[in-house]
């Protein structure tokens, strides 16, 4: 017969067992659904190559005949072509008449969207050093005062304001190299939009491409002549092949409403009667003519008389004229 002592030990016993089986044991759950994350992703475009060259170049034009779509077509805003060969030719000369003729020459791109299927609008810059501030340019890369530090700055944001010519500003432009041994050079800007569009084998179907300028040109918002002369210069390399140059003056003339501008008509002089209308210039000329004075004296006769010599060259005093400008 078993003892109360030995029976309690047996259950006290048995229930650990239990309780520890218990313990061990998986608790049931229901069954767990697994979540799967599908990263969505925008399938490669076949134009992506191309457009990847284009970002890396700054600019459309860069665009080989491989990768153009036989009925490819452009559109700008003076002048217009179709078929591949065309399209080929015109930016193929392009390429090379800007890099040849543009001071400097330097492309980028800001931005490019895509805006529907196979179709985006890249915009995108073009910057050059002026042929008129050549002169200055040169001067600036040659100082002879020491080492000179070039700034360059478009003047874009006076693009609205009528430019006249002052000794001031030539003086204040000299004044600073001398005293600060930086000079801030005017480079042109021409901002460019370009839509583009392609088939489906990422061929260019279409390129319309608009200066940003022209538009603002046409509209009678510029009003700075400096600015106007950057286009034209542009427009001249943008000349397309077989087409003379009188021809092509008369289309430009006739796309870009240039003598809207004040200072664009042949018989304009920039200003200069109404700076000099009154006596209140005397002093800025005077301060000029004390500078090289300063020239002469500092590198003798030799270097002063090559220096003023080409001043006095009327080409060279018209470039002087237009660095007043801005």
């Amino acid at each position: 017969m078993t003892s109360p002592r030995r029976l309690t030990e047996t259950l006290i016993f048995s229930s650990l067992c239990v309780m520890r089986t218990a313990s061990l044991a998986p608790a049931f759950t229901a069954p767990h659904r697994t979540r799967v994350h599908r990263r969505v992703t925008r399938a490669a475009s076949p134009a992506d190559d191309a457009l990847a060259r284009c970002e890396r170049a700054g600019t459309p034009l860069v665009l080989r005949l491989d990768d153009l779509a036989d009925d490819c077509s452009y559109v700008g805003d003076v002048h217009a072509c179709s078929g591949a060969r065309a399209y080929d030719a015109l930016s193929t000369r392009w390429r090379e008449r800007s890099a040849r003729d543009l001071r400097e020459l330097t492309h980028a791109q800001a931005s490019c969207a895509r805006v529907g299927p196979n179709e985006y609008v890249a915009r995108w810059h073009a910057e050059f050093v002026p042929a008129k501030l050549g002169w200055l340019y040169d001067l600036a890369l040659n100082w002879p005062f020491g080492e000179l530090t070039i700034v360059k700055a478009d003047i874009l944001h006076k693009a609205g304001e009528v430019s006249r010519f002052t000794y001031r500003a030539v003086f204040a432009l000299f004044a600073r190299a001398l005293r600060e041994r930086t000079m801030t050079i005017p480079v042109a800007k021409i901002e460019i939009v370009s839509a583009l569009t392609f088939d489906d084998d990422g061929k260019l179907k279409r390129h319309v491409e608009n200066l940003t300028l022209v538009g603002e040109i046409n509209a009678g918002r510029v009003r700075n002549k400096r600015v106007c002369r950057d286009v034209l210069e542009y427009l001249d390399c943008r000349k397309p092949p077989g087409v003379s140059l009188e021809a092509w003056d008369e289309i430009v003339e006739r796309e870009v409403d240039i003598y809207s501008v004040p200072g664009m008509r042949q018989l304009d002089v920039d200003g200069m009667e109404e700076e000099f209308a009154d006596g209140g210039r005397v002093e800025d000329a005077t301060a000029v003519l004390g500078f090289f004075t300063v020239v002469v004296l500092a590198f003798g006769f030799g270097f002063g008389a090559w220096y003023l010599q080409h001043l006095q060259h009327e080409a060279a005093f018209r470039r002087m004229l237009e660095s007043g400008a801005y």
